[in-house]
């Protein structure tokens, strides 16, 4: 069982660091994992979200995704 106290300093973490440690600690359930790879995408993931709340992105319905991509595979 994890430490109250543990708990209590994992919650009191920004949600970027708690994100983070959650990230982790996920990892570390699966240490044959390529982290290299993962690490670049949450780096992309983290580029994108910035950029999204910056005003310098904007995002698409999944409907209009889908549409999209079905649109690519039909040429």
């Amino acid at each position: 069982m994890i430490n109250k106290s543990l708990k209590e300093q994992a919650l009191e973490l920004s949600q970027k660091d708690r994100a983070q440690l959650a990230h982790f600690l996920i990892d570390s359930l699966n240490p044959d994992a390529d982290f290299e790879s993962q690490e670049a995408w949450s780096k992309e993931l983290e580029s994108r979200i910035y950029q999204y709340e910056q005003g310098e992105t904007s995002t698409k319905s999944w409907n209009k995704v889908k549409e999209n991509a079905q649109d690519l595979l039909n040429k």
